[in-house]
C-alpha cells in the first residue's frame, strides 16, 4: 500500500549535504552554481519559492505540451530512481556500508535508510564513531583526513536524526493503524472519536493513513469506500460534526471488511516482505556460499519476493555490478608508483580478464531477461546460452587469479586483488547455483 512509501515528508528530518573531500575527485558530486551572469537576458528572472511554484503549477494547466513534458520527465526520473536502486550492491560490513552512504545522493538518503535499517545497529555506529575517533585525535592531521572527518561528522549526524525518525514514523503508523481499526469496528462513531480526542490520539499520523487508503481505493476505483473514508476524514478533523457525518453516510459490513483489508495492507507488505527473506534463505542453501547469497541478496526481497527467475536475475545483477567494481579497482591500481613489472603485467592480464567477465555476465543478464515469456524450447536455449556464459566468467575470474600464483608475487598488490576477485568469483558461483535451479525448475 502506499501507506508504506517512505517519502522526504513522511519521515520528516532535514537532509544535510555530505560534500566529498577534495582529495578523493572520484566521489565528488557535479555541483551547478548560479553566477548571476546573463548580459542578454537569455535565462530570464530566477524562479524560486512557493510563489514560482504555484506559477509553474498555473502554466502546466495551461500548456498541455509542458504538462506531457513535465510528467515524461518525472517518469524518467522515477525509473532512473528505480534503476538506481536496484544495481546498488548492498554492502558486507560497517566499514563498506559506511562508504555506501557516502556515495548515497541526497534525493536518495532517506529511501536507504528506510531500507538498510536493520544494518544501521549497534556495530555499525561504532564502527563510525571509531573512524571518527581516530581522525580526532590523529596527532598529525593532513588535509584529506580533514575532509573524511567532516564527511563522517556530518553522516553519522544525519544517520542518527534518520534513523531515530523512521523509527517514529513506523510506530506513528502501526498507532494510527490500530486507531482507525477502532474508529472503522465502533458502535458509536462519535463517542470514540471524542474519547480520542481527550487521549490526543487524532493526529497527523491517522490523517496521513487515511489520505493513503483515500488514494488507493482511487485508484482502484472503489467510489463507496472512497466517499465513506473521506467522511470519516471530516469528522476526525471536526469530533464536534462526527455524528451527523456518520449518520448521513451509513456503513455496510461488506464495506467495513473492505476498508479494513486496505488498512491491513501494512501488515500484509511486512508479512509479503518476510516471506520474501524466507524464500531467499532457503533457496540460498543450494549455493556453494550461502551465507554471502543471503547478504548480498535479501536487500532485494520486495523485488524478488518468492519469484526463482526474478531471484536469479537479481543475483546475476549483483556478479555483474561487482565485476565492474573489480575491474574499476585493477585498472587503477596499474597508475600506483612502485610496481614490480610482474606485478604490473599480471594486474593488465587481470583487467583483460575481468572485462571478458563483465561482458559474459552482461549478455547473460539481457539474455536470462528473454527467458520470461519464452516457451519451453526457447527457454531451454536461452538458459543454455545463460549457463554457458555465466560458466566462462567464473573461469576467467579464476584466470585472472592464476597471474598471481607464485611466492615471488606475493604483497600488497596480490593481496587487494585477491580480494577484489575472490568476492566476484563467490557472487557469480552463488549466481550461476542458482541459474541452474532455475533452469531446473518445471515449466507448465
Amino acid at each position: 500500500m502506499a501507506a508504506l512509501g517512505i517519502s522526504s515528508a513522511a519521515i520528516g528530518f532535514n537532509t544535510i549535504t555530505i560534500f566529498r573531500a577534495k582529495s578523493a575527485p572520484r566521489r565528488l558530486r557535479t555541483k551547478i552554481s548560479c553566477v548571476g551572469w546573463d548580459p542578454e537576458g537569455l535565462f530570464g528572472s530566477p524562479n524560486t519559492g512557493h510563489i514560482a511554484r504555484l506559477e509553474f503549477k498555473r502554466r502546466l494547466e495551461k500548456d498541455a505540451d509542458a504538462r506531457e513534458a513535465f510528467q515524461r520527465h518525472v517518469l524518467e526520473e522515477k525509473e532512473r530512481r528505480q534503476a538506481l536502486r536496484q544495481s546498488r550492491v548492498i554492502p558486507d560490513t560497517p566499514e563498506e556500508l559506511i562508504e555506501y552512504f557516502l556515495d548515497t545522493e541526497a534525493q536518495e538518503f532517506e529511501f536507504e535508510i528506510a531500507r538498510m535499517r536493520h544494518r544501521l545497529d549497534k556495530d555499525f555506529f561504532s564502527q563510525l564513531q571509531s573512524e571518527l575517533g581516530q581522525l580526532r585525535f590523529s596527532v598529525s592531521k593532513t588535509e584529506e583526513m580533514e575532509d573524511r572527518l567532516i564527511e563522517l561528522e556530518a553522516l553519522q549526524k544525519a544517520l542518527l536524526e534518520g534513523t531515530e525518525a523512521y523509527d517514529k514514523m513506523q510506530a506513528d503508523l502501526i498507532t494510527a493503524k490500530e486507531s482507525l481499526t477502532k474508529i472503522l469496528t465502533s458502535k458509536d462513531v462519535k463517542a470514540t472519536l471524542l474519547e480520542m480526542v481527550e487521549k490526543n490520539e487524532l493526529n497527523r499520523s491517522l490523517l496521513a493513513l487515511l489520505d493513503e487508503n483515500i488514494a488507493s481505493a482511487q485508484s482502484s476505483e472503489q467510489k463507496q469506500a472512497v466517499a465513506f473514508m473521506e467522511k470519516l476524514r471530516a469528522a476526525v478533523l471536526n469530533p464536534s460534526l462526527s455524528f451527523q457525518i456518520m449518520a448521513k453516510l451509513g456503513l455496510s459490513l461488506l464495506l467495513v471488511c473492505s476498508i479494513l483489508h486496505m488498512v491491513g495492507t501494512v501488515d500484509s507488505a511486512a508479512a509479503r516482505n518476510s516471506a520474501a527473506t524466507s524464500f531467499i534463505k532457503a533457496s540460498c542453501r543450494v549455493t556453494r556460499y550461502p551465507v554471502l547469497c543471503f547478504q548480498c541478496l535479501s536487500g532485494y526481497a520486495s523485488t524478488i519476493r518468492q519469484s526463482d527467475r526474478q531471484l536469479a536475475l537479481t543475483a546475476l545483477s549483483v556478479s555483474l555490478s561487482r565485476a565492474r567494481s573489480a575491474t574499476v579497482f585493477a585498472s587503477k591500481l596499474t597508475k600506483v608508483r612502485g610496481l614490480k613489472p610482474r606485478e604490473h603485467e599480471a594486474v593488465k592480464d587481470c583487467i583483460e580478464n575481468m572485462a571478458d567477465t563483465v561482458d559474459r555476465l552482461s549478455h547473460s543478464v539481457q539474455e536470462l531477461g528473454r527467458t520470461g515469456k519464452a516457451v519451453s524450447q526457447d527457454f531451454m536455449w536461452h538458459m543454455s546460452n545463460v549457463q554457458t556464459w555465466v560458466s566462462a566468467a567464473l573461469t576467467d575470474e579464476n584466470t585472472c587469479l592464476d597471474g598471481f600464483a607464485g611466492r615471488v608475487m606475493e604483497g600488497n598488490v596480490k593481496t587487494a586483488v585477491r580480494r577484489k576477485v575472490i568476492d566476484v568469483a563467490q557472487v557469480t558461483s552463488n549466481a550461476l547455483a542458482l541459474i541452474n535451479r532455475f533452469a531446473a525448475k518445471p515449466r507448465h
